[in-house]
């Protein structure tokens, strides 16, 4: 599916089946209709600044003019400067909710232009790309009491990726955010309650690998194996490694509020780490048919 922006603003979503290239060429355009966004957000931001100021002064020039008979006129244009500024308001506010999180295409946008040579030109790439805001109330998936605390959790699944590479190999990433908000009230020495609020958030990526199980054999047995091939940033931590015959998939967490070069740098090397344990599967391989061979 070809991009299309006013599908994007309604849904927030961007979804495509396409070669690599032409996905590459959309998220190009997501980054220019971003900007376009932001530009529109901040030109009526200034216009309703102005007519906020104008306004005010206009409502003080009136009332001072009223004895003289003229404060009426005054105060006319005031009202209509606040009216000016109440639609200038309304669209800063339809712009900033069209604004898209620059990290989220970013990310797909480097990854893309590193994996590009990993993925024949014809191939078809799947993408889903969620621009909506990870707090939604559709998002919530817990609420309740964390010690004194109470609590709210949400999670979006807010990419989803998979292509074949050039090795035949059925490559899945996926990316889920999560946000937890906690809050208590205290009651302190003078008899007032003080409320205070904490808030903790991760991203977690993921990494499959799909195999055929008669070109990389063994793959079960070399669950250790895979573990001493992690090698990750150290802001990342490793939540899962699963190992079957025919698939490898990885899991990590790292900062919601890390650097942007982060999250696709961590994706290269999970996906270098699962690498390596395929090239073990093949050099078992590799041994067993030099012991099969007279």
């Amino acid at each position: 599916m070809a991009f299309d922006s006013e599908r994007l603003r309604s849904e927030r979503v961007y979804r495509t089946t396409a070669p690599v290239s032409e996905v590459l060429a959309d998220l190009v355009r997501l980054r220019s209709f971003d900007t376009e966004m932001e530009g529109q957000k901040e030109k009526w931001s200034q216009r309703a600044l102005l007519c906020g100021i104008l306004a005010g002064v206009a409502a003080v020039v009136g009332v001072l003019l009223i004895p003289a008979g003229y404060g009426a006129i005054v105060l006319g244009l005031a009202w209509v400067l606040v009216m000016a500024w109440f639609v200038c308001y309304r669209m800063t506010s339809r712009f900033r909710t069209l604004e898209l999180v620059e990290r989220r295409y970013e990310l797909v946008l480097r990854l893309l232009k590193r994996l590009r040579r990993d993925i024949a030109p014809d191939a078809p790439v799947t993408v889903e790309l969620d621009f909506r805001s990870t707090t939604e109330a559709e998002n919530c998936k817990d609420r309740g009491s964390v010690g004194q605390w109470l609590a709210e959790s949400f999670a979006l699944s807010w990419l989803t990726l998979q292509t074949r590479l050039v090795d035949g190999t059925h490559l899945r990433l996926g990316v889920e955010e999560r946000q937890q908000f906690r809050r208590r009230s205290l009651l302190n020495a003078r008899g007032k309650y003080k409320t205070k609020r904490k808030q903790k958030s991760a991203m977690l990526l993921s990494v499959q690998l799909r195999v055929k199980p008669e070109k990389y054999p063994q793959l079960t047995r070399l669950t250790s194996k895979a573990k001493a091939a992690v090698q990750l940033p150290k802001a990342v931590r490793l939540t899962r490694l699963e190992v079957t015959d025919d698939r490898i998939l990885m899991r990590t967490g790292m900062a919601l509020d890390g650097d942007v070069k982060e999250a696709p740098r961590t994706f290269l090397m999970m996906l270098l780490s699962l690498y390596q344990v395929l090239n073990y599967s093949t050099s078992l391989r590799k041994q067993g048919l030099a012991k099969a061979s007279p």
